[in-house]
């Protein structure tokens, strides 16, 4: 049984001022309870379901198995498998075969899936969820559109860091400040097996400029972080970030599961911009570019 050192309030059914000041001044807010624990348990189970199909439709040549990519970076260089037809797809860590194992191997090994939203009705009503959707749009102060979701996965003591960035350096839409990211938690999350690591008021330096290491990172030198602090959750709780948050999560080098569901929502005020109008938008006080699309790589 794990200790959280730190524990956030309990989630309320409405924000209060204070609350939307505190989003203004840090960047994020945490909660407990976001999701009841029947939720929670629905959620994982359908996590294994759309795993255990994905093999299976693997199996029968009805799913793409893609290998392990050795010119990509770190993270993304393992194998994945790509529902045809669908955006459902499971990315896994690098040295792990899917094929060889059953669903529970398989899942040990995975490090995230995206597009499942639309592949199960437990998270078609998450992602309408009044503690979900309705928190973002109060602290967008605009109706929300769902147009990113991912299941992040720290499989015990194999789980991979995420290195520090801001998600707004992956998307294409402006303002910048219209857009906002949902992370609940579906285990007990630690520093131990790789809770969120955040540093508050970040959001309000603007865009740092990434480049391509392990992953799409914010580069050396950006940022401080000894200014960091670790966001511990029960699993149910939960984290609303602006996209300009500059955030992280570490390895798991524990022996427990760490999986967490991540909702991207964007105002209706927003709109898409072409990647050469972003990098013109998404840039360093300077000016500098600082968008994943136009990002140097730096290791590899």
């Amino acid at each position: 049984m794990q200790t959280l050192e730190r524990i956030s309030p309990a989630c309320p059914e409405t924000l209060d001022e204070a609350h939307i000041e505190q989003f203004r001044e840090e960047g994020y807010l945490a909660f407990e309870g976001v999701l009841e624990p029947g939720e929670v348990a629905a959620a994982r189970a359908a996590l294994t379901e759309l795993t255990a199909g994905l093999l299976e439709a693997a199996r029968r040549g009805e799913a793409e198995v893609v290998g392990p990519n050795p010119k990509a970076t770190r993270n993304y260089s393992g194998a994945r498998i790509q529902k045809h037809g669908s955006p459902l797809q499971i990315h896994f860590e690098p040295g792990v075969n899917p094929m060889t194992g059953d669903v529970e191997k398989a899942e040990l090994g995975a490090r995230k899936l995206h597009g499942y939203v639309q592949e199960h009705p437990v998270f078609q009503a998450l992602v309408r969820h009044p503690r979900i959707k309705g928190i973002i749009e109060t602290l967008l102060g605009h109706e929300a559109i769902l147009f990113g979701d991912m299941a992040l996965i720290k499989p015990p003591f194999v789980g991979s860091e995420k290195p520090w960035h801001q998600d707004n350096a992956y998307f294409v839409y402006a303002p910048l400040d219209g857009v906002a990211t949902a992370w609940i938690a579906l285990d007990d999350v630690t520093v131990e097996n790789g809770c969120m690591h955040v540093i508050p008021g970040g959001h309000r330096i603007g865009a740092l400029k990434h480049v391509h290491g392990i992953d799409c990172q914010i580069a050396e030198g950006r940022l401080d972080p000894g200014r960091a602090i670790p966001v511990e959750l029960r699993a149910g709780g939960g984290m609303f970030f602006s996209a300009m948050l500059p955030h992280q999560t570490p390895p798991n080098r524990s022996p427990l599961k760490r999986r967490a569901l991540q909702f991207q929502y964007r105002g209706t005020h927003t709109r898409a911009l072409t990647r050469e109008e972003f990098s013109r938008v998404f840039v360093e006080a300077d000016g500098t570019p600082a968008s994943c699309a136009v990002a140097e790589r730096i290791i590899g």
